[in-house]
């Protein structure tokens, strides 16, 4: 028995490993949680200006277009709903207005505005946690209906990223749910597959990697009901909140997502993930920062390509390489974005040999000290973490072990992950 014992020292190295991870998880957990034991219900003394943002203010910005499009079409009917006390206090400026600077403006296209019509009614300190219940609720049913086990689908919804995501009420988990889901269902389930993808309509950047996928011959049955269901959600907010919302969107968002690009980097907000805010914290001009972007964004648009050329591959290790790849795809993005990457993290965790486990422990906890490293050094890093897991990723889904048949159960994830560290 004791023969099949790893040595002394790299037994002692893993537990070392596991309990600094540990114990950064759990400080990271406890000053989450105080933040969210500080906050104010949302809905008194606090006043969001151009410069100054409340606890939840993005969540905030969801409810306050949600609200302002339901009273809207409240209108639209004949029907008074007046706005609470704080919908009109909070809001001193107009965050769906042209004039308004880039960092506080609602860059969402309209079919996000279908769903945050959906969490208006209630008062927002009960629609936050409305949006938090259902985000996640949605996310691990999603999840486990793809397959995954449940020790990676509460890791992955337990992480630092998750964390970040919660504090913020942004949309991380369900945005993960729907994109991990949908790559685990393409060649499986493809009509499941391509409306999880099309239901992506409501954040653009989070499909990036799409493409890559879905204009494969092998996949059009899921492009088409990518396309079909993308179509149906963008007539549905065409009905809700008229063409005028579209007009918006291109002629105000669009450019105030590129304007926020363009700013300082000290003016940006903290936490961002990709190539472009990496070269930018590293005094990089604008337009270097733009040419290193689309170097990164054709390298892992090439290498998605592939990984889904391929036939046979496992589909799990397929998912986690195309969310660590996306993560060097996208031009823009925040830490609230790296649920996915959580949930990779865990699923790679799970089935890596012993020696890879504390690695993509490290990985998995990233995600949510992203914002502390940038602010402790002053440089974006996750743009290096998701190399390095892309890297190893790729290295075990080339080999003949990486090949495997795709199994859901728990026992059969921990079979797998030991047969692995064999």
């Amino acid at each position: 028995m004791t023969a099949d014992l790893p040595p002394a020292r790299p037994r002692l190295l893993m537990i070392f490993t596991a309990a600094a991870i540990s114990c950064l998880y759990l400080l990271f957990a406890a000053s989450s949680f105080w933040v969210m034991r500080g906050m104010h219900s949302p809905g008194h003394s606090q006043v969001m200006t151009a410069t100054q943002e409340l606890p939840q203010a993005d969540f905030a910005r969801f409810w306050y277009v949600g609200r302002r499009l339901v009273m809207q079409r409240a209108a639209d009917f004949g029907h008074a709903m007046p706005p609470s006390p704080w919908f009109k206090a909070a809001f001193k400026i107009d965050i769906l207005s042209p004039a308004v600077p880039p960092r506080s403006t609602w860059l969402y296209p309209p079919t996000m505005g279908v769903l945050a019509m959906l969490f208006a009614s209630a008062p927002l300190a009960a629609s936050f946690w409305l949006w938090e219940i259902f985000s996640l609720a949605a996310a691990a049913f999603l999840l486990r209906h793809a397959g995954l086990g449940w020790f990676v689908i509460a890791a992955g919804l337990a992480s630092p990223a998750q964390l970040q995501d919660l504090i913020a009420g942004q949309n991380g988990a369900l945005l993960a749910g729907l994109f991990v889901s949908s790559l685990l269902c393409f060649d499986t389930k493809p009509r499941r597959g391509g409306v999880l993808a099309g239901l992506l309509c409501i954040k653009p950047q989070a499909a990036i990697a799409l493409p890559m996928i879905l204009l494969q011959r092998a996949r059009h049955k899921a492009l088409r009901w990518c396309i079909l269901t993308g179509l149906a959600l963008a007539a549905l907010s065409i009905l809700l909140e008229g063409w005028q919302s579209w007009a918006w969107f291109f002629n105000v968002a669009e450019p105030a997502s590129t304007r926020l690009l363009a700013l300082p980097f000290d003016k940006l907000p903290l936490g961002g993930i990709t190539v472009l805010m990496m070269a930018r914290s590293f005094h990089a001009s604008l337009a270097t920062a733009w040419a290193l972007q689309a170097v990164s964004s054709a390298i892992a648009a090439v290498l998605i390509w592939r990984a889904w050329a391929r036939p046979g591959s496992d589909a799990v290790r397929r998912m986690a390489l195309t969310i660590c790849l996306g993560a060097l795809l996208t031009p823009y993005g925040y830490m609230y974005d790296l649920v996915g990457f959580s949930i990779a993290m865990a699923a790679m965790f799970a089935l890596s040999p012993s020696a890879l486990k504390p690695v993509f422990a490290l990985l998995w906890l990233s995600g949510g000290y992203t914002g502390t490293l940038e602010k402790l050094t002053g440089f974006v890093l996750m743009p290096v973490a998701a190399a390095i897991g892309a890297w190893l990723i790729w290295r075990g889904l080339s080999s003949p072990s990486g090949k495997t048949e795709f199994v859901a159960t728990d026992a059969q994830w921990e079979r797998r992950g030991a047969s692995a560290g064999q």
